[in-house]
């Protein structure tokens, strides 16, 4: 199956979104960015299930920790770079403020728990990395249902847990952010919205699925108008729209996620104007793989500069949003090759570590 390059093109937005909720969290100019994630989350839970069938009608059999190995093998390397510079950059903030080397010991120790992924699970706090705790954890778990119950999960169950979940979320705190917010004092809440969010993208892939059956007349021109218009709507909801009250916030974040579900479908399903318009420039689908790459190493890369700015920069939002794009951008590509020299250092020492099977 060729590669969807519109959803790396929108990988890549919403990895910017994020980028600026960061910058501008705590100023006048703060945006709902935090929403940007449910998108990944409901992508990553799409291509789990996707991964699934591929395989099952190859005739492949893959287990959870197989797969879950393949899956974070894709990131690791990347990761690897991103929490040891973060690290010497917590560090370096710590003994700044300090004067004592043994805080930026502990100051760095902190950023490089990051790299266990399990924050998620109580272990630690973790404000940035808590995304792919949670992508591995749920992956696992959804893995796991798929393998065990298939279409039953997918098409029935998947719909009913995200339901579930979102309304247990949301009863509790009010909004689906705070992810380290532990919900009625059991589980983080960034675990249960991964999960939430994750199986609405499986749901997403059966219903892209019953959507290839309905034919209508102008299918694509309206379902390129509704996919247009869900992804714009969001995008100026996150920008300008900002309920604060406890009402407010629960319907904002429902219609949010319900929007970025119904994009996604019609995204997934290539059947509107927009995917028809993309795949008229084949530069694009060259460079796809390198924006979904890219939307990751941003992600990875953008927090220990905003960090340091914090702690040298000057008092200005629009030069340190500037800086921050430009840095993230350079770190980001350095991270991408310098992740390729990492990667072949964890395969070296599984080689040698697992023997051969001759």
């Amino acid at each position: 199956m060729a590669r969807n390059v519109t959803v790396d093109i929108l990988r890549m937005l919403f990895a910017f979104v994020i980028v600026f909720h960061h910058v501008l969290m705590g100023t006048q100019f703060h945006i709902y960015g935090y929403l940007a994630v449910d998108f990944f989350f409901i992508v990553s839970g799409y291509m789990v299930i996707n991964s699934y069938r591929r395989y099952r009608n190859e005739g492949n059999e893959i287990g959870v920790i197989r797969y879950c190995a393949h899956k974070l093998m894709s990131f690791l390397p990347y990761l690897i770079f991103a929490v040891v510079v973060y690290a010497i950059v917590s560090g370096s903030i710590a003994y700044d403020n300090t004067g004592r080397f043994d805080r930026f010991l502990a100051s760095a120790w902190f950023e490089m728990e990051d790299v266990f992924l399990v924050s998620m699970l109580g272990f630690y706090r973790d404000e940035l990395i808590w995304y792919l705790s949670s992508l591995m954890i749920c992956s696992a778990i959804i893995w796991f249902l798929l393998r065990r119950f298939d279409s039953n999960f997918s098409r029935y169950a998947a719909p009913i847990i995200t339901v579930l979940l979102l309304i247990i979320i949301i009863a509790e705190s009010n909004t689906i952010s705070t992810p380290n917010h532990f919900v009625y004092g059991v589980v983080k809440k960034g675990l249960l919205r991964g999960l939430a969010c994750m199986c609405l993208g499986v749901f997403a892939y059966e219903c892209v699925g019953f959507s290839e059956r309905i034919q209508f007349s102008k299918d694509r021109l309206v379902l390129g108008i509704i996919e247009i218009v869900c992804y714009l709507t969001v995008l100026v909801c996150i920008l300008f729209l900002h309920p604060t009250d406890d009402v407010g916030r629960r319907v904002y974040d429902i219609m949010m996620i319900v929007l970025l579900f119904v994009a996604l479908v019609i995204t997934f399903s290539n059947r509107s104007i927009v995917y028809d318009f993309v795949q008229k420039y084949e530069w694009l689908g060259k460079r796809s793989v390198e924006l979904a790459v890219g939307s990751l190493l941003l992600y990875l890369n953008h927090a220990y500069i905003i960090a340091a700015w914090n702690q040298w920069g000057p008092d200005n939002i629009i030069l340190e949003a500037f800086v921050v794009v430009i840095l993230a951008i350079i770190m980001s590509f350095l991270c991408y090759h310098a992740g390729k020299w990492i990667r072949k250092g964890i395969e070296y020492a599984v080689k040698e570590a697992v023997p051969s099977q001759s």
